[in-house]
């Protein structure tokens, strides 16, 4: 019984199969708008100069995190699918490789007519070129160490053992929150200085004797980060339970919903004004 299930699990049918592949793209675009709303907050760029296909004078940052994102979907569905995943994760970075090649023909034909900057030769032909070339690398690899998870995550009908259904409000509703405000963090404790700002500026000598907030806002912010940290791996193991009673899925339930509050709230003070 054990072995027919595992080659069910191993062999998906045709709907499950689509369906992993448009969750793995929807699941690429949240981490990716993520990733771009914190690039956006740490850099100060205006709304107005954050497109589809550039953010800003950003070069490197745009082409990491279109990456990232293919990356992380790819993985899912290695997770999710052993036999065919590799053609899956390329199936669901195509919508990303074909943008890229439109944004390529687009932005060549506007360089051909209008002329260009350096900096737009980065923006509108490399980025593209690059992406359209490492996208399907990266989606490939990401299914293939994504297969190697496979045993970790057992549960039927589930995505890394989180029942679909709770899909339905996690998508829209909490993963956003939880990649922005966790990277934001994660980055404000290498970047930020309490003392000083924003700079972005590595202090110097006589700052690591004298800059007491150097050390204590760090030390503050590196205990915000672990429990962040914590409160996402609590939320994680509570979806992954079976609550045997009501009354523990009314106090599963409150729980969740703490934390999708908690970070909604630190969502809207951390990027309020660019959201």
């Amino acid at each position: 019984m054990e072995q027919q299930e595992q080659n069910i699990k191993q062999k998906p049918g045709v709907k499950s199969f689509i369906l992993i592949i448009l969750f793995a793209i929807v699941v690429g675009v949240i981490v990716q708008e993520s990733i771009s709303l914190v690039v956006q907050r740490f850099l100060d760029i205006p709304p107005e100069h954050m497109g589809i296909a550039d953010w800003g004078d950003t070069f490197f940052l745009r082409i990491l995190a279109s990456l990232v994102s293919t990356t992380i979907g790819a993985f899912i569905i290695g997770t999710f699918l052993v036999s065919r995943a590799k053609i899956a994760a390329l199936i669901a970075a195509t919508p990303t490789i074909l943008f890229w090649l439109f944004a390529l023909v687009v932005s060549y034909s506007y360089v051909a007519e209008a002329g260009f900057l350096a900096h737009q030769v980065k923006s509108m032909i490399l980025i593209p070129i690059s992406l359209a070339i490492l996208s399907p690398v990266v989606a490939y690899y990401g299914a293939k160490f994504g297969e190697s998870y496979h045993n970790h995550f057992e549960r039927s009908k589930s995505v890394l053992d989180i029942k679909w259904y709770h899909w339905l409000w996690i998508l829209p509703f909490f993963l956003n929150k939880i990649v922005a405000v966790l990277l934001f963090t994660f980055i404000s404790l290498i970047w930020f200085d309490f003392s000083y700002g924003w700079t972005g500026m590595y202090p110097g000598l006589l700052d690591f004797i004298t800059n007491w907030g150097y050390y204590l806002g760090r030390l503050i912010l590196l205990f915000v980060l672990i429990g962040l940290v914590a409160a996402v791996n609590h939320a994680y193991s509570l979806l992954t339970q079976e609550a045997a009673t009501s009354k523990e899925k009314w106090i599963k339930g409150a729980i969740l919903f703490g934390y999708v509050l908690l970070f909604s709230i630190l969502h809207v003070i951390i990027f309020g004004e660019y959201l």
